[in-house]
């Protein structure tokens, strides 16, 4: 249960953005059956499509935060997966060039409602910033796009590791000189809460639709319904520290 004591001390509240405060599954879903209607792809293709190229993304991110495959960009393991993901669902004849613009819908993902609005709520208390597996340029383009008003935004590529490879943790740590023990990292995946609390990082889980649920014997310092409640929960009982 969460309770006011919580949070006390935090300073800075570090969010992973992909499924947290953007809808990733249903940005790219969205995006996959407008770029195939004009073809005349119905959407049950469509969502076959999205599956696949969402599943050999997350293998091909996979790899590479376990060093069993070299850095690649973001974008670079997205056109690769959704171009294996076409020739897999028979859909080769798809335009190139529809495929390519598909290709960067990376940079387009929609934030969740009330993702805008808690983020700016919970700047005014904290010191808020993004710590994402997304690319500098993809993490501009959304938070530009989708009003996300963060004090500092963070990319595993800086350090050409993904999450839950302990260079981005360290990154956030380093470059920001922080405390852990006063940082809090907001996330709907535990297992990112997990790998940041081996850096000593304090936990908030953030239930987001179709995204991780907590295992049972999971103990994160902070359980929120959304990115909304997240702001109520802090605001109401945790100063900035």
């Amino acid at each position: 249960m969460t309770t006011a004591g919580s949070a006390v001390g935090i300073r800075t509240l570090v969010f992973d953005v992909l499924g947290t405060v953007v809808d990733e599954t249903g940005s790219l879903a969205a995006e996959t059956a407008a770029a195939l209607a004009p073809a005349g792809i119905g959407p049950d293709r469509a969502r076959e499509l999205a599956g696949e190229w969402a599943g050999r993304f997350d293998e091909l991110v996979g790899h590479v935060a376990t060093g069993g495959a070299p850095w690649r960009s973001n974008d670079e393991l997205r056109r690769v997966a959704l171009f294996d993901a076409v020739l897999d669902t028979d859909l080769g004849d798809l335009d190139p060039e529809v495929l390519e613009d598909l290709a960067l819908a990376g940079h387009r993902l929609r934030p969740w409602p009330d993702s805008a609005r808690a983020v700016q709520a919970l700047a005014g208390a904290f010191t808020v910033v993004a710590l994402s597996n997304a690319s500098l340029a993809q993490l501009a383009d959304m938070s530009a796009a989708g009003g996300l008003a963060w004090h500092g935004v963070l990319s595993g590529e800086l350090a050409q590791a993904y999450k839950p490879d302990t260079a981005v943790y360290e990154l956030a740590l380093n470059l920001l000189e922080l405390d852990p023990e006063q940082t809090m990292m907001v996330a709907a995946h535990p297992w990112d809460l997990r790998a940041a609390a081996e850096h000593g990082m304090r936990s908030a889980y953030v239930t987001r639709p179709g995204e991780g649920v907590p295992a049972h014997d999971d103990r994160f310092d902070v359980y929120a319904k959304s990115l909304a409640d997240l702001s109520g929960l802090l605001g109401a009982g945790a100063g900035s520290g």
